[in-house]
This record gives structure tokens, C-alpha cells and sequence, in this order.
């Protein structure tokens, strides 16, 4: 009776597994377009996350992005990136993902970016999900002004939209 009433109990209640990231395998990358339609891309080497799943569901997903490990192949462009022009790296390291939704095609997080957290919608393409691992896809338009990032002349060339696409897998 007592082994009935513990299945019965396992059923309901569901079993979520919690995946890590594997961030070797994925990857954040953002393309910011400039005046002429000139677009920068760039990435984030260094992030951690999880994902958490709940059979072929994701029901939650959180992460950390170190924003010291901003990538744009162009050194000088970096060091101007981590400056106090943008996202004054000296005082906030971190780029925050919590995730407070997730639908079939979507998920909502809460952004936090120089203290300032924002409600994000994200685009979600399940590539594979199972309590064994995940593959999904994040696509964004994030406007970097919500954030702080705006108060200098050379952010006026910028667009304030700033695409961001996510891969990511987690075992």
C-alpha cells in the first residue's frame, strides 16, 4: 500500500530533472547593427546555466554570463564593450538569466544587466529535450537602452536593438 500510495504520489507531482549547461558545446552570441546597416557580431565565452526539464518539457531555465568574456574580434572594441560607456564592467561582472515562463514556443526571463532587470521574451526552438539532455535555441531582440547601456556619443551610431541568439545544450 505504502509503495501504491508513493507512485501515486511520484505521478502527480512529476519528475523535473536539472541539466547543466555544457559550455563547450553552446554558445551566446549578439549581432548589434550600426548606422549603414553595418552589423557587429560578438559572443560570451564565459556562462554556466541550467535547465531543467520535466519529461519532453523545459520548465525552467537559469544562467550567469561573465561579461568580462565579451568577444567581438576586435580588442580595442572589447576594452570600450567592458568600459564604463557600456556595461562598466569594473562594477557589474555579471549578466543575469531567470527564467519566469515557459509556453511550448517561448520562454520569459527576467534579464539582469548593471542592476537593472527586465523582462525579456525569448523565441524557443526545442531541438531535443529529455531527462537525459537538452538542445534549444533562444532568439531575442533585447534593447540595450532598457539596461543602461546608452550613455555615451558612439551609442548614438548604435541601433538600440541587439540581437541575441542562444544555443544551448545541457546533460
Amino acid at each position: 500500500m505504502k509503495t501504491i500510495v508513493t507512485l501515486l504520489l511520484m505521478a502527480v507531482m512529476g519528475w523535473s530533472t536539472t541539466l547543466k549547461v555544457d559550455t563547450k558545446a553552446s554558445s551566446i552570441a549578439f549581432e548589434a547593427t550600426k548606422m549603414m546597416f553595418i552589423g557587429v557580431d560578438g559572443n560570451f565565452s564565459d556562462f554556466s546555466g541550467t535547465i531543467t526539464v520535466d519529461g519532453d518539457k523545459v520548465v525552467a531555465i537559469d544562467g550567469v554570463i561573465r561579461v568580462d568574456s565579451i568577444n567581438t574580434d576586435n580588442a580595442k572594441r572589447d576594452d570600450h564593450l567592458l568600459s564604463s560607456d557600456f556595461f562598466d564592467e569594473v562594477k557589474f561582472k555579471e549578466i543575469i538569466f531567470k527564467s519566469t515562463k515557459i509556453t511550448e514556443n517561448s520562454v520569459i526571463a527576467d534579464i539582469t544587466i548593471k542592476d537593472v532587470t527586465k523582462s525579456v521574451t525569448f523565441k524557443m526552438q526545442k531541438v531535443a529535450v529529455s531527462d537525459s539532455g537538452v538542445t534549444l535555441k533562444l532568439t531575442a531582440v533585447v534593447d540595450r537602452t532598457e539596461f543602461g547601456i546608452d550613455n555615451n556619443f558612439m551609442s548614438m551610431m548604435i541601433f538600440d536593438n541587439i540581437d541575441v541568439t542562444s544555443t544551448l545544450i545541457a546533460k
